[in-house]
């Protein structure tokens, strides 16, 4: 849908409120207790005051890495549910004038969107330990990723924690780059480009800039959920 045919209010407000119901079944589903709740929906809520778009984007992510961990039968969904959520939680404390942008991004402006990985980390670590640490690999896989040092682990980890952290965060970044492809209309992914694309080259485009998860992505598709 092109950018002169803009989607209805009443349109965006009934899909905000199926992605609301979404994450409290999902919630259910999980049999988080009150302070678990209260806990993700405090940071969900933080980055829902300074950009709706970023909350629909994090809760997707969430939604959709729990199905993908699901798949895998290696990461626990709720873990990578927890991350998915959580991911993004460092965006309140970037430029919002970077945040919003949807075209023409400068040099400068992705180094300020940089930053929102350490900063979620500092936010929530202490906390969420666990999505803490995965959330530091959801850009670090990708061309040029980021952040370029990654700090050592606050508390002991296990050598099989550190690779599930590792690979939750993998599973992260392919859930990250799905959602955001398929539902933002940005120029970050596909330059001058100015209408979401069609499926197919959303699936080419992940498999070009993700292909050590070639297998993965195309089994994704085949059961539908990319």
């Amino acid at each position: 849908m092109g950018d002169g045919h803009q989607k209805p209010n009443s349109w965006i407000k009934y899909m905000i409120e199926i992605l609301e119901e979404r994450l409290e079944a999902k919630f259910d589903e999980f049999q988080l207790v009150k302070k678990q709740r209260d806990s993700l929906k405090l940071y969900l809520g933080l980055v829902r005051n300074r950009d709706e778009e970023t909350w629909e984007h994090s809760v997707r992510v969430g939604l959709k890495g729990a199905e993908v961990a699901e798949f895998t039968h290696i990461i626990e969904p709720k873990g990578l549910f927890y991350s998915g959520l959580l991911h993004d939680v460092g965006k309140v404390l970037v430029n919002p004038n970077s945040l919003k942008k949807k075209k023409d991004f400068s040099p400068e402006d992705m180094e300020e969107l940089k930053q929102h990985v350490m900063f979620g980390y500092k936010l929530i670590r202490g906390i969420h330990d666990f999505s803490a640490r995965v959330l530091l690999f959801h850009h670090y896989f990708q061309e040029k990723g980021y952040p370029s040092e990654i700090p050592c682990p606050e508390i002991d980890l296990s050598k099989g924690t550190d690779a599930l952290i590792l690979y939750c965060g993998r599973l992260l970044s392919i859930v990250d780059f799905y959602d955001a492809a398929s539902n933002r209309k940005n120029d970050k992914f596909f330059p001058g480009v100015s209408e979401i694309p069609d499926k197919e080259r959303i699936k080419q485009s992940m498999l070009k800039f993700n292909p050590d998860q070639s297998y993965l992505i195309r089994e994704l598709y085949k059961a539908g959920i990319f």
